[in-house]
């Protein structure tokens, strides 16, 4: 059973602590229903005696996948979420490791470099010489120089974890043990890595850290909080094993570790750390060997920073342990780094041989076999599936629904609730708001008009509505419809941050005219002049929207409802205008406020989105209209060139109402996604047609975002 105590304080003795772990397979497990082995094992591992939880995240290929088991709070039962962070103790290591790596590559020092050429008179008197320890010996702990977490530091540390520790005081504490000899697990090698760092760049380990890997890499949430005892983003607590109960430690000053132990992270971002450090994106060919380059320890194979983990199938492992109070993990890989792992368990002690059992079936060698091209299809399908499965374990995500068009045959798929108040499954024929989607609608009555000559691409935005873009810098005359429709037009985006998260949500059924929402934005000045640049804004296709009425003598829902809901069958796609309903079954959704908390904000009047955002449609049936539009059926080969014409943008190559993104192999597909008050959605596909994805979740959010590129990145990628 796991029993649990609210305590802080204690002199305890631990053998293990700050610290790489040694990571030995084991195999056996039943193969349940629906999980992988992995995951069983995760399961396994979260219902063993004294263990709260565990979080795992896999990069394997062009797949991402994170899973949770067990308690983020014992004292709440409240259950752990893959997105949690947590302290990964000596993995911290690794980051300082591949910060002194390059500094090698740079020729700004050599790996041979004696400590003493750096540190002078650092390392001195009772048997220790820095003249004679190099940067590789910190590195791969043969320096002979001790750890300074011996027990009585361990108790003391426990005793009292809010004490304050600077890196001089530690290494002052080793120095005052004799020199060991061999390979010896020692923080001192890494805090004074630390302070070599320093002194060869001018900045601290932790702003180098900032500017080489977690700014780079854009691992947002990855700190090194120093003396602070607090971890900065949601996190499970973290409990100290006893013996006899667990003890919460969670608010823990990690002074004592310095560089050697104090870094937070979640398990996305350590994937995709160690992902870019194995597979070479971080260091030079010879500097990347040097890393490789390995000693013999109990640990394994031990290298700079990083040590090899050989499993009993033969698979070799590359990475770093990290022990802590509060914390057990392991991250690393293949050598390659293709398929990467983070493991975290939210206790320390009696949690390593979980992190065996953990990555003894994820790094089984899988049986090769010729599958048929059927069987590709399945597999290719259920893998996705499995994709979104895990998308929706974020408590952040209600549900996640997905469709499309591939190899002839359309498929659907929906996982999670539609209501967090009462309930129900997610189908995946319900209705949902398609956003920014609507562009993609009205861009293409647009190119219609421009293919019928009724208009030309480049006409002005003067020619069309005179008098309607003028004044405040702004200039209707230099303004063409083709910059309204791939956002190089310089008009400034009437929906800010106040109109998204205070204005509308206090008063989601007024009512908005296009005139008020024209006049919103040329309020503001121009963000550039026309053509200079490219800013995504919904004034430009409200104006478009209005050249439509113009030059047909109908409203942009006539003409789209004319030309794409009626002759494509389109049954269940409207054009809400000012209704704040959503017609036929849906989900509820959810909106985001800046607290990061969600709320029900289903109906809302989408008069403030008029034709760039206002319409309501299915999987089906976007299905059916971006498979026309990819595959050249609703205009000609001169027009299709114009919409394929790009502009480089933060989003990808932007055409005509469309705009192309790659997967992280380079696969590309042509689409539109669509952000609105309760719904994420995306459509977009090959440019034949053949092969479209359309997903939905009822919830916006940073998690929602991330969650929706996973599938289409697994969808569209090799």
């Amino acid at each position: 059973m796991k029993s649990l105590t609210m305590r802080k304080g204690m002199a305890l003795t631990l053998t293990a602590i700050v610290a790489g772990t040694l990571l030995w397979p084991a195999y056996g497990s039943v193969h349940a229903k629906g999980q992988t082995l992995t995951q069983q094992a995760i399961d396994k591992a979260a219902h063993a005696d004294n263990i709260p939880g565990v979080i795992v995240t896999v990069k394997k290929g062009d797949a991402n996948w994170s899973y949770a088991s067990g308690e983020a709070n014992m004292e709440r039962n409240h259950k752990v979420d893959a997105d949690s962070a947590f302290r990964i103790g000596s993995t911290t290591k690794s980051f300082v490791a591949a910060v002194a790596l390059q500094l090698a590559g740079e020729k700004k020092l050599s790996l041979d470099d004696t400590v003493e050429k750096w540190l002078p008179g650092v390392v001195k008197g009772n048997g220790h010489d820095g003249n004679k320890v190099t940067i590789r010996q910190l590195l791969n702990h043969t320096s002979g120089i001790p750890n300074y977490l011996d027990e009585t530091f361990k108790n003391s540390i426990l005793a009292d974890p809010d004490q304050n520790f600077t890196a001089e005081q530690l290494i002052a504490r080793s120095l005052t043990m004799k020199p060991v000899t061999g390979f010896e697990y020692s923080n001192t090698n890494t805090v004074i890595v630390g302070l070599i760092i320093q002194k060869v760049t001018g900045d601290t380990y932790a702003e180098q850290i900032k500017k080489r890997i977690i700014e780079p890499l854009k691992l947002k949430e990855t700190f090194l909080p120093g003396s602070s005892a607090d971890i900065p983003k949601k996190n499970a607590r973290g409990y100290l094993n006893t013996g006899d109960q667990l003890v919460d430690i969670t608010l823990l000053n990690p002074s004592f570790t310095n560089a050697a132990g104090e870094m937070i992270s979640t398990g996305e971002d350590m994937t995709t750390f160690f992902r870019a450090l194995l597979s070479g994106k971080l260091l030079t060919p010879e500097i990347q060997k040097e890393m490789m380059t390995t000693i013999d320890s109990p640990l394994g194979r031990f290298g700079l920073g990083i040590y090899e983990t050989k499993l009993a199938n033969g698979v070799s492992v590359w990475g770093h342990g990290g022990g802590i109070p509060g914390f057990t993990n392991f991250a690393g890989g293949t050598a390659d780094g293709q398929h990467v792992i983070s493991i975290n368990i939210n206790v320390l002690g009696g949690a390593e041989t979980h992190i065996h059992d953990i990555l003894a079936p994820e790094f089984a060698i899988e049986t090769k076999q010729e599958l048929t091209k059927e069987e590709q299809r399945k597999k290719h399908r259920e893998d996705v599936k499995l994709v979104m499965d895990q998308v929706v374990t974020n408590k952040k995500i209600p549900s996640v629904a997905a469709g499309g068009l591939k190899d002839g045959q359309r498929w659907s798929y929906a996982k999670g609730t539609a209501s967090f108040e009462i309930p129900r499954p997610v189908k995946p024929s319900f209705s949902f708001r398609i956003g920014s989607i609507t562009k993609t609608f009205t861009a293409a009555v647009v190119l219609q008009l421009a293919e019928e000559r009724q208009l030309s691409l480049d006409d002005s935005v003067e020619k069309w509505l005179p008098g309607i873009v003028q004044g405040n810098g702004y200039d209707g005359n230099k303004i063409t419809i083709r910059q309204l429709l791939n956002h190089t037009s310089g008009l400034a985006n009437y929906t800010d941050l106040d109109m998204r998260d205070i204005t509308l949500p206090q008063n989601p059924f007024r009512y908005y005219s296009v005139d008020e929402l024209i006049s919103k934005a040329l309020a503001k000045p121009p963000v550039f002049a026309p053509g200079e640049g490219w800013s995504y804004s919904n004034v430009n296709t409200v104006l478009a929207g209005q050249i439509i009425l113009k030059v047909t003598g109908d409203t942009y829902a006539e003409q789209i409802r004319k030309r794409f809901i009626e002759p494509l069958g389109m049954t269940r796609t409207f054009v809400t205008e000012a209704s704040s309903r959503i017609p036929g079954d849906h989900a509820s959704g959810y909106n985001m406020d800046r607290s990061g908390h969600l709320y029900d904000m289903t109906e809302v009047n989408q008069s403030w989105a008029n034709a760039a955002g206002d319409m309501v449609s299915t999987i089906d049936d976007l299905t059916t209209f971006f498979s026309a539009l990819l595959g050249g059926k609703l205009l000609n080969k001169e027009i299709m060139d114009q919409m394929l014409t790009t502009v480089d943008s933060p989003i990808g190559k932007v055409g005509l109402g469309i705009y192309e993104e790659k997967t992280p192999d380079g696969q590309s597909y042509w689409g539109h996604a669509g952000g609105t008050f309760g719904y994420e959605s995306r459509a977009g596909g090959t440019l034949d047609g053949k092969h479209i994805l359309v997903t939905v979740m009822n919830a916006v959010g940073p998690e929602v975002i991330t969650g929706r590129d996973k599938i289409f990145n697994k969808e569209f990628g090799r």
